[in-house]
């Protein structure tokens, strides 16, 4: 399912190019129009976005020591977002966050020989996902439409990302045992610092609607993660698991339908897809008789949902 949807985001990123050589056409038909060198758009979306976050751990003598999925941290996510425009030059920002109430942690725990000798499930509460970005381009060019606050253009992108979740779990059932419901067992923060290179478009379709691409790859990607294990008298608590790593990768696209009410306002109907997936890393084991390093093989953490918004163009 991954795979497949990874693959959406390269047939987005390939639609971008292909409307970029269309809206060139498009410019090169129609007369100049004069328009004015700075422009503002203020807006606001909400995402119900579903979402999976994972680490798996080594250490020597276990070829896979530990993995914890967590999986459905699903949220409706407000979001507000900047553009500003002056000339050829666009600057975006946004920001976001989100209040998870349902999910569930699968924790499992393996011999040497890579046998399963743990696995528990617990319920997700008490948790939430925050993000912000900004980004800089290049206006490539852009062109007017027919009906008011219609626009095309194609955009070139470089940015930052940071992006933060955060669960608690808990309860737990499984073996080797198990947890009352409602006592905290685990929490889990993943914080994510990217850098991403895209595009975006719109393109006017018809009288007040238009489409709106945009696509980012992450060339580079930075971790770190921190566990807390509150019922393991082994281990500290502040936290007892910190996980580092360097240069992932990933993905990130977004599609609207965008409709203008009037010159000014305008709405949207759109999905979106997040992943990112770290490099290979260390991890520290926090124990009570000192610091234990592991290795963290693999962390990733993807969302995905459709979203609405409204956008005001001052």
């Amino acid at each position: 399912m991954c795979r497949i949807r990874a693959r959406a985001c390269a047939v987005l990123l390939a639609s971008i190019l292909v409307l970029t050589l269309h809206a060139s056409s498009l410019r090169a038909e129609e007369p100049p129009s004069a328009t004015s060198p700075f422009d503002v758009t203020l807006g606001g979306r909400l995402w119900a976005t579903s979402g999976t976050s994972s680490r798996s751990v080594s250490a020597v003598g276990f070829p896979r020591l530990s993995e914890l999925r967590w999986r459905g941290v699903d949220a409706v996510a407000p979001e507000v977002n900047v553009e500003l425009v002056w000339k050829r030059l666009v600057v975006l920002g946004s920001l976001g966050g989100g209040v998870i109430k349902d999910g569930v942690l699968l924790d499992e725990d393996f011999s040497p020989g890579g046998g399963r000798i743990g696995r528990t499930r617990s319920e997700v509460d008490d948790s939430h996902l925050f993000f912000f970005s900004t980004d800089i381009g290049a206006r490539l060019f852009d062109w007017t439409a027919p009906a008011p606050g219609t626009r095309g253009f194609v955009d070139m992108l470089v940015g930052f990302q940071y992006w933060q979740e955060r669960y608690v779990a808990f309860g737990g059932t499984g073996f080797p045992a198990t947890v009352d419901a409602g006592v905290k067992a685990i929490s889990n923060r993943y914080e994510w610092r990217s850098v991403r290179l895209g595009a975006r478009t719109a393109v006017p379709v018809w009288g007040g609607v238009s489409v709106a691409l945009r696509g980012y790859v992450i060339p580079w990607t930075s971790v770190v993660i921190e566990d807390v294990h509150y019922l393991r008298s082994d281990l500290r608590t502040d936290p007892s698991f910190r996980d580092e790593a360097n240069g992932g990768i990933g993905v990130q696209a977004d599609g609207a339908v965008r409709y203008a009410i009037t010159p000014h306002l305008s709405a949207e109907l759109g999905f979106q897809y997040w992943l990112l997936k770290s490099g290979e890393g260390d991890e520290t084991a926090f124990t009570v008789a000192g610091a234990a390093r592991q290795t963290l093989k693999e962390a990733r953490t993807e969302r995905y949902g459709p979203f609405v918004g409204v956008r005001w163009r001052f």
